[in-house]
């Protein structure tokens, strides 16, 4: 089955739009498997006070609830930036397939996001997983949300 990544990469960055207009931070993410979206969300670090509810890991939480089940093989997981080490972590736990990104680590960075300055590629052969990494997809797009989020709060992260 082909993968239709624009489709669901456009669900993650409307998830990180909502995210933006609800005062949270500019990440969202999106769970697919088999076509069929199994979670869609942003950031919830502000609206929880809790610095691990990012995109992916509430992304990760809603699938596994939604099939009761901690694994999800066969699924692609959409962000809208780079997972840190946190997200890439639990994102290999749950054994998503393929990760499909858009913005990087340097460019969260560079907009004042406190980053480790490890990539996703670092992980995977560090920790000698299997995922799949698809970067930079809709990368333009992804730095226009930090760009107006920026403008939008007047400060960085």
């Amino acid at each position: 089955m082909p993968h239709d990544d624009e489709r669901f990469m456009r669900l993650a960055l409307d998830a990180c739009r909502v995210g933006v207009a609800k005062g949270q931070s500019p990440f969202g993410a999106c769970i697919v498997r088999d076509g069929e979206v199994l979670a869609s969300t942003h950031n919830h670090v502000w609206l929880n006070t809790d610095p691990t509810a990012h995109a992916e890991v509430i992304c990760i939480r809603e699938a596994c609830h939604r099939i009761k089940s901690i694994h999800l093989p066969g699924a692609t997981i959409y962000s809208t930036t780079e997972p840190c080490p946190m997200c890439f972590t639990a994102i290999h736990w749950a054994r998503i397939d393929r990760i499909v990104y858009s913005a990087r680590v340097e460019d969260a960075d560079q907009f004042g996001f406190n980053e480790l300055k490890v990539t996703n590629q670092q992980l995977k052969t560090l920790g000698g997983t299997g995922v799949q990494l698809v970067p930079d997809f809709l990368r333009a797009e992804a730095l226009e949300i930090y760009r107006n989020w920026q403008s939008r709060s007047g400060q960085a992260y």
